[in-house]
């Protein structure tokens, strides 16, 4: 493979603006992917072990081989919101005269190089030894590893495809609920069926020919699509749109805060990255399962999840504001538009999320009125306090945001600062301590009532309290607007 287009993306890192705290981030994200792997790799190590001990009269890969696909699920949806293949310095290439397939090639080679696929290695390959300690010949265990290689490494591909193909993503989505519903509903033994094929594999070596050959199929189709959309007129293309004053009328409501929702609205349907952070945002409402399924957890934990299932959005779309709008801030503030009217939007539109999610979190009844009412309790919280703390962290976030890039684990330099993490703090420790604190000394009740009261006192000093927003963010207009302008 030549180097010189790794070289143009070393030159392109090189020479970026914000240099110095694009390296200091890399950094730092380094010794989070080191905390992840060395975790995955702990897994791969002891899982073999673990389960020759805990089940004496069952083959420990027999059991890993049963939930096999289980661990793909999981690692294709983290793909998917996570991952993203180096295509935006595609466009760049398009002018050069560099032939289309190299491009493409690059393109498919350096995403084989993600840390996602270190997967096989972490993971896999400390199960493999496992399996030559406890007599498996060395083919069976080589083949074994290759089949499960090739399986995860398919995922690269076809994360890709579903998402840049809407087609692709909704027949995974339904191939997904319809082993989901034979599994759980018409009693068809799917996982088991992937069990099988792999213990199968270990006697049957062949039987490697069938993920290889998912993989070379895949790495086709994945190539002919690239080689069909690159052109500055496709897929690449950033998608064009008639702006469209009269849409979106509903919103007319709430009169002059309308024109800054609709526009809210429009960025969130239109652009990648902030769908894909709402969509995420919607995963929080299932945090509580984490928790609540399990007996004896702290109440701690609970006051934590509860926190989360109301304040997804709160969490994911709200921590970034304005640095949604960095693309265009400068234009909003040269406009006669009220600040006042601006934030007082942004607070509505995270109000009303968690108003939905909080409904949405109705089935939680099941677990008890307890634990609802925890979560009413929070989502109070998360509408007087929670909102405004992350305006104000919003406030320290100045690193401009590009709409139609997918944000990405471990490489992603955007918005993201020591001040920005330090203000998860209060938004998480605060309303634990408000629970806490009142239901150790007195009940239950003075914990729901203190956590909902502290929510309830936000709302009603709301006024006085965006007019010191108001002039907070005022006071950093400037160095805002010059922060955005680093591209």
């Amino acid at each position: 493979m030549p180097t010189s287009l790794f070289q143009l993306s070393r030159k392109k890192f090189l020479r970026a603006p914000q240099l110095e705290a694009k390296l200091a981030i890399k950094i730092l994200m380094g010794f989070v992917i080191l905390y992840f792997g060395g975790s995955l790799l702990f897994l791969g190590i002891v899982v073999y072990p673990i389960l020759s001990d805990q089940f004496p009269e069952r083959d420990p890969i027999s059991i890993i081989n049963s939930v096999l696909v289980l661990i793909f699920i999981f690692e294709l949806i983290i793909r998917y919101f996570l991952q993203q293949l180096p295509i935006t310095e595609i466009k760049s290439f398009l002018l050069l005269s560099i032939p289309k397939k190299r491009i493409i090639r690059n393109v498919l080679f350096r995403s084989l190089l993600s840390v996602y696929n270190a997967i096989p290695v972490l993971l896999y390959l400390p199960i493999s030894i496992s399996m030559l300690k406890d007599d498996y010949a060395l083919d069976q265990v080589i083949f074994w590893w290759v089949a499960v290689t090739a399986f995860s490494l398919c995922l690269n591909f076809i994360s890709f495809l579903a998402n840049k193909n809407n087609l692709a993503l909704a027949g995974f989505v339904v191939l997904l609920i319809l082993l989901y519903l034979g599994e759980s509903y018409l009693d068809i033994e799917i996982l088991r069926a992937v069990g099988y094929f792999f213990d199968a594999l270990i006697t049957q070596p062949l039987w490697v020919l069938v993920p290889l050959g998912i993989f070379v199929l895949l790495y086709q189709i994945t190539f002919n699509f690239l080689k069909n959309n690159l052109n500055l007129e496709g897929s690449l293309a950033a998608k064009k749109e008639v702006a469209n004053a009269g849409r979106y009328d509903f919103l007319d409501v709430f009169g002059s805060h309308a024109l800054f929702l609709k526009n809210d609205l429009r960025l969130i349907i239109r652009n990648v990255r902030p769908r894909n952070i709402v969509l995420m945002s919607f995963l929080f409402l299932f945090y509580g399962l984490f928790f609540f399924t399990q007996d004896n957890q702290p109440e701690a934990m609970l006051v934590f999840a509860s926190i989360f299932i109301s304040g997804g959005f709160l969490l994911t779309y709200g921590s970034y504001v304005p640095a949604w709008d960095s693309e265009y801030y400068a234009f909003l503030m040269s406009q006669n538009l009220s600040y006042k009217k601006y934030l007082d939007s942004k607070w509505r539109l995270m109000t009303f999320a968690i108003v939905v999610s909080t409904v949405l979190s109705l089935p939680y009844l099941y677990f008890g009125i307890k634990i609802y009412l925890l979560i009413l309790s929070g989502a109070a919280f998360n509408v007087g306090l929670g909102t405004w703390i992350t305006l104000y962290g919003g406030l320290l976030n100045k690193q401009p945001l590009k709409l139609n890039v997918k944000a990405k684990a471990f490489e992603n330099t955007q918005a993201f600062s020591g001040k920005l993490f330090l203000m998860i703090i209060p938004k998480m420790v605060l309303p634990v301590l408000l629970y806490i604190i009142p239901a150790s000394f007195f009940n239950e009740t003075a914990g729901y009532l203190t956590l909902a009261a502290s929510g309830v006192l936000g709302i009603v000093f709301k006024n006085q309290i965006l007019a010191q927003m108001v002039k907070l963010f005022a006071k950093e207009k400037h160095e805002m607007l010059n922060a955005f302008s680093q591209k």
